[in-house]
């Protein structure tokens, strides 16, 4: 399906905006069914998004104890340790909502990758309900990296090609290290997948994701199309600079 763009002229309305569409989709989703699975991302960006969560009036915004986290992706590290993931969104959101314990579903990055790949599928398929087999989460939320990867689904990993395991690892060279990631078929099942992008630095592979003459195969994150859903993309003014 095509992609819905909103272009922010700076980052702080990208993240008030961003916000602003998550606490809504969270409000329907809450107003439909009794819980909203939330699936979140790493990085820069959406920790200042995150940030915003926590503040008022998002804060009250939303009835926190009825969503439901899991992570896209997670480094191979405990979660105390300053690259986890975890550790990032704990400090940013969950320290400062009204949140049972319960609710809370993170990849336990400190355990050997395919334990931690295996274990963490299990979590998913046995909390998030499903359609055709395969789990459906509410809202996805990620990023993209220079090199066109999302979550930790990298160019040339061969991750790229799994159709079976909803979560695997990944040894990615370039990083030397090892990852664990949400796989292309659960990720397109999400009822809707939001990425958010900012800085001139993603300028160049926003233009090649995004412009009408892109390959639709060159970059992981152009296989990320909803099966059954919707995909939004928030970007601020520079990160959108050379689209058509």
């Amino acid at each position: 399906m095509s992609s819905i763009i909103k272009i922010s002229p700076d980052e702080e309305t990208l993240v008030i905006q961003s916000a602003d569409e998550i606490t809504g989709l969270i409000n329907q989703t809450l107003a439909e069914k009794d819980i909203c699975t939330f699936v979140l991302s790493g990085g820069s960006t959406p920790k200042a998004l995150y940030s915003k969560l926590a503040s008022a009036p998002y804060h009250q915004a939303v009835r926190w104890e009825k969503v439901h986290f899991f992570w896209g992706d997670e480094r191979c590290v405990p979660p105390d340790h300053q690259d986890s993931n975890y550790r990032m969104v704990k400090e940013a959101l969950l320290d400062h909502i009204d949140l049972p314990p319960e609710n809370i579903h993170r990849i336990p990055g400190e355990k050997p990758p395919d334990i931690a790949a295996q274990e963490y599928e299990q979590e998913v398929r046995k909390f998030v309900p499903g359609t055709g087999g395969i789990p459906r989460f509410d809202i996805t939320l990620s990023g993209i990296g220079d090199d066109g990867h999302t979550a930790s689904l990298f160019p040339g990993t061969p991750v790229l090609k799994e159709q079976k395991k909803l979560v695997a690892s990944v040894y990615v060279p370039d990083l030397k290290s090892w990852r664990i990631t949400l796989t292309f078929p659960v990720i397109n099942n999400s009822k809707t997948i939001l990425f958010l992008v900012k800085g001139a630095s993603k300028a160049r592979i926003m233009g090649q994701v995004l412009n009408s003459d892109s390959s639709g195969n060159r970059y992981p994150v152009q296989k990320i199309n909803p099966t059954d859903g919707k995909k939004i993309w928030f970007l601020d003014k520079e990160a959108a600079a050379m689209l058509e």
